[in-house]
């Protein structure tokens, strides 16, 4: 092989990688200044929970792409609302990781509503909302904006307690096992912060049926009192 041969394949290859690199790069950092905006929340979303609880985005930045390019897949459907407008609905369903065999199985579907392929709502799963209730969401959705992230695990994570949510009547672990069957995993008490139920939820491909997204739900109660409300819960989440 000639030297000059494979000083175009070097070449080639280099300018691949920094494509992919600033390709990369710029999802990171929409996702950054859409982090930024939710430290503002009441300047940058607007709120809809009368029926739904759906979040609204003045100034939409993330891209219908971002969501593909973070996941490795395509939405579980896809509702084309605007031809004109390029106005779509993407849903996606995460279904609970069973702890047993017998248990009993639940799922959560997030809707994303996309205009000239830019995101411009959120609509967050109606069961789960009535189950912990719109304010204890709408906490954790403000505090995405000071959430810790790890980019190289692509993932994030949030967590409240009641103070976060002093207004709020946060639900009992038997009315969370009621609607959501039992957790994917119980964590030993850790002195008397309560069990810690943690309840894992996956998104796949649907094409693949590979792992594509994945969040967590750990709230923590007592296990002796099962029906005293929670004392708070983390919600960590990761791409593929």
């Amino acid at each position: 092989m000639s030297q000059r041969f494979q000083s175009k394949r070097l070449l080639t290859a280099i300018c691949l990688i920094t494509l992919s690199l600033t390709l990369s790069g710029c999802v990171y950092l929409r996702l950054l200044y859409f982090k930024n905006q939710l430290k503002k929340f009441d300047q940058n979303v607007t709120v809809q929970s009368s029926q739904k609880l759906v979040f609204g985005f003045r100034d939409p930045i993330v891209r219908d792409a971002d969501f593909v390019f973070l996941s490795g897949a395509s939405p579980e459907e896809i509702e084309k609302l605007h031809q004109g407008h390029h106005e779509e609905v993407w849903t996606w369903t995460f279904h609970k990781k069973l702890g047993s065999p017998d248990d009993q199985p639940f799922s959560m579907a997030f809707k994303t509503h996309f205009k000239d392929r830019l995101l411009t709502h959120m609509e967050i799963d109606e069961t789960f909302v009535k189950l912990i209730g719109s304010d204890p969401i709408l906490s954790m959705f403000k505090n995405i904006g000071e959430a810790k992230i790890n980019k190289l695990r692509r993932s994030m994570s949030i967590e409240l307690d009641k103070t976060s949510v002093l207004t709020a009547s946060l639900p009992s672990l038997n009315e969370i096992f009621d609607v959501m069957g039992r957790p994917s995993r119980i964590a030993k008490p850790q002195s008397n912060s309560g069990a810690r139920c943690e309840y894992e939820f996956n998104f796949h491909d649907p094409e693949s049926g590979k792992k594509a997204g994945q969040f967590q739900l750990h709230f923590t109660g007592s296990l002796q009192n099962p029906n005293r409300s929670i004392t708070g819960f983390t919600v960590t989440g990761k791409a593929r």
